[in-house]
């Protein structure tokens, strides 16, 4: 009786999640610790350089942030010398104390200084919005190794399975030769293609290493000794088109969400503050100024006060604010250009990504379907072969088609998740 694609579906899924399980166990006998991707995110979020950096970043634009409004608050100083004189008529000497205490606050510069502080916080919210970017990078960049990590194991497995078959048609080719039912023709077409599998399953090996190698450097944790991935819990069912937001909506929520697009929304702000600080280079300033002095031949004495105010400006700066303000024009308007390129990005991002997600479900059932196909197939060429009306070249066909369909299907669902994980992504959602 046919299998309708649904049960088979579900059918191969358990198979493939018990067989998952297996590989899982078989990795924490060999390795050190098995490791679940939250654990692997954890393990990245908390180590990777790149977010170190991000965090560092931040901390330093706050401290300029601070700089700046540290400007508008008093500034105190204190200062004493000693200072002796002599004469070379009399040979006497005398010497002098001079201390003072002053004070210095900016009553007002016009705005300058608001403007100043109102770029160095944009500055601050730019270098959040990058960091909630780098995070984002790394979350999905940790899931995508993690997924290709586990499809380069389930790879292992079918260059392993493989392998098996092509030794169990060797051993009854050897069998019939040796009773005079085939040829010597079918022991080394036999022979030949149990090597291309010994080949195919070094070379398993090998990708499944540099998978591990690659997850470890998404995880900013390179020196890392190998571990176990665990198994995924998800259900094929969540491959399926009816929780995926529809395009226009997924455009919609990433314009409004994408970290990255947000930091250069802020930029755009940040530039047209820029104009405005530039015109105001040449503002007045009005600074409030005290002091008390005391001193004499001894340290205390004479004591003196002193108040001021000050209005300071410049009358002519050959062009300078003119160039200045010109040169945060024309970054204005890059700002603007880069903005507009960058939603142009993000649109075409969460398009590319939509469309891979919602593939992925008629991905995975075309390859289920071809995989039960290639089974039968292998199934009917080698029992051909085994009563004698079968030729070696069946059964190698029907084995390399069976191992790939079987290779395609692990790399149908694996490349569906990930591509849920990338338009999660483009949307924003990833890592926040």
């Amino acid at each position: 009786m046919m299998l309708t694609r649904k049960p088979l579906l579900l059918l191969m899924f358990f198979s493939l999640l018990f067989s998952g399980q297996a590989f899982s166990s078989g990795l924490a006998e060999a390795d050190s610790a098995v490791m679940s991707l939250e654990e692997c995110i954890e393990t990245a979020l908390s180590r990777h350089p790149d977010l170190a950096a991000g965090r560092a970043d931040l901390a330093a634009s706050e401290a300029r942030a601070g700089q700046t409004r540290a400007g508008s608050y008093p500034s105190i100083g204190f200062s004493t010398g000693f200072t002796e004189r002599s004469s070379t008529g009399t040979g006497s000497s005398e010497g002098s104390w001079s201390s003072a205490i002053t004070l210095s606050q900016l009553v007002t510069d016009w705005g300058r200084t608001h403007a100043s502080l109102k770029r160095s916080l944009l500055d601050v919210e730019v270098r959040t919005l990058e960091l909630e970017a780098i995070r984002s990078d790394v979350v999905f960049e940790v899931t995508r190794s993690y997924f290709q990590l586990l499809k380069a194991g389930k790879d292992l497995e079918v260059a392993e399975e493989t392998l098996a078959l092509n030794d169990e048609r060797l051993e009854q080719a050897g069998a019939f030769f040796r009773v005079g039912r085939v040829s010597r023709y079918d022991v080394t077409a036999a022979q030949v293609s149990r090597s291309n599998a010994n080949l195919a399953l070094i070379q398993a090996r090998t990708s499944r290493k540099e998978a591990m190698t690659s997850l470890k450097a998404a995880m900013g944790f390179t020196d890392a000794p190998d571990f176990g991935i665990a198994g995924f819990e998800d259900d094929p069912g969540d491959l399926s088109q009816e929780d995926l937001l529809a395009l226009e909506r997924a455009i919609e929520f990433a314009l409004g969400n994408r970290p990255d697009l947000l930091s250069y929304k802020v930029s755009l702000e940040s530039a047209e503050n820029s104009v405005t600080l530039a015109r105001l280079d040449n503002a007045p300033q009005l600074h409030l100024s005290g002091s008390y002095g005391w001193g004499s031949s001894g340290f205390w004495g004479q004591d003196t006060w002193r108040t001021g105010i000050t209005l300071s400006f410049p009358l002519y700066d050959g062009g300078l604010q003119r160039e200045k303000t010109r040169e945060a024009k024309a970054n204005l308007d890059g700002a603007q250009a880069r903005l507009e390129a960058y939603r142009q990005r993000v649109v075409s991002d969460v398009t590319s990504a939509w469309l891979a997600a919602s593939d992925s479900p008629e991905t995975v059932a075309a390859a289920a379907e071809g995989l039960r196909m290639a089974l039968e197939n292998l199934e009917i060429a080698t029992g051909r072969y085994q009563v004698g009306v079968g030729s070696p070249l069946e059964v190698s066909d029907a084995t390399r088609n069976y191992t790939e369909a079987k290779a395609a299907w692990h790399s149908a669902l694996y490349d569906g998740m990930t591509a849920r994980a990338a338009l999660e992504k483009a949307m924003g959602v990833t890592g926040r």
